[in-house]
């Protein structure tokens, strides 16, 4: 659940900036819009603005107002696991922190389904051990010009008697290959894990997976929620 940011009197924004949408919340209400059709001026006006980045950041530079969030070595009780923190991507960072505020003491096994498909894996203890990144079903589908018709569906048939559909079968086979193999493998090699599922297209794969997973459509606004809270803990006034 996305945390209501209210302190003395100060509102408080909340931004996902991704590759291709961009979402923002106030107040526990999510909005969002693809990129290419974003204009600035759908913000609503707020004290401060706390946003992840992996995409345009330009999108908000005019705004002075705005702090961008980046992956630090050890917050709260995550510890990421990249010898260089700040290569990693403060969507994935974040989606941590959420998980271990919804799911306290467990393994997990984070992914992420949108432009592209990540796995991050933290352990019960908060430690991050690292994860995999790879194109995301919407590039896979875009990494041939002949097929420009980017459908957001998984086809999961054996055989296709066409190219146009032997083209969607074979990526959603190749994406959903990857992701049931990942979740087994760490299955057999951790106990107690929840698999937790987010990203644009979380849902339609949540329908096709062979084990449950713990789906969440906003782990990224979570998870700036609960940085903020975690700051407002560590420090007395807000920067």
């Amino acid at each position: 659940m996305l945390l209501y940011l209210m302190y003395q009197f100060e509102s408080y924004l909340l931004v996902d900036i991704g590759n291709t949408s961009i979402k923002w919340c106030l107040n526990g209400k999510v909005n969002s819009a693809f990129i290419t059709q974003f204009n600035i001026t759908q913000l609503p006006k707020v004290d401060k603005i706390f946003a992840s980045c992996v995409g345009d950041c330009y999108i908000l530079e005019d705004l002075n107002n705005t702090h961008f969030v980046k992956t630090e070595r050890v917050f709260n009780s995550v510890e990421c696991g990249y010898q260089t923190p700040s290569t990693l991507g403060s969507d994935r960072w974040l989606a941590m922190l959420a998980s271990i505020e919804h799911y306290p003491k467990q393994n997990l096994l984070i992914i992420d389904a949108g432009s592209a498909l990540t796995f991050d894996l933290v352990l019960a203890n908060g430690k991050h051990q690292g994860g995999l990144i790879m194109p995301g079903l919407s590039v896979l589908r875009r990494s041939f010009t002949q097929f420009s018709n980017n459908i957001q569906q998984l086809s999961l048939g054996l055989t296709a008697n066409n190219t146009q559909e032997g083209w969607l079968i074979g990526t959603s086979q190749m994406l959903m290959s990857v992701i049931n193999t990942q979740i087994e493998q760490h299955l057999n090699n951790y106990s107690n894990l929840v698999v937790v599922l987010t990203g644009g297209d979380a849902k339609i794969i949540a329908l096709k997976l062979h084990r449950q997973v713990k789906l969440h459509q906003n782990l990224v606004l979570e998870g700036l929620s609960s940085y903020v809270q975690a700051y407002k803990r560590l420090h007395s006034v807000l920067v």
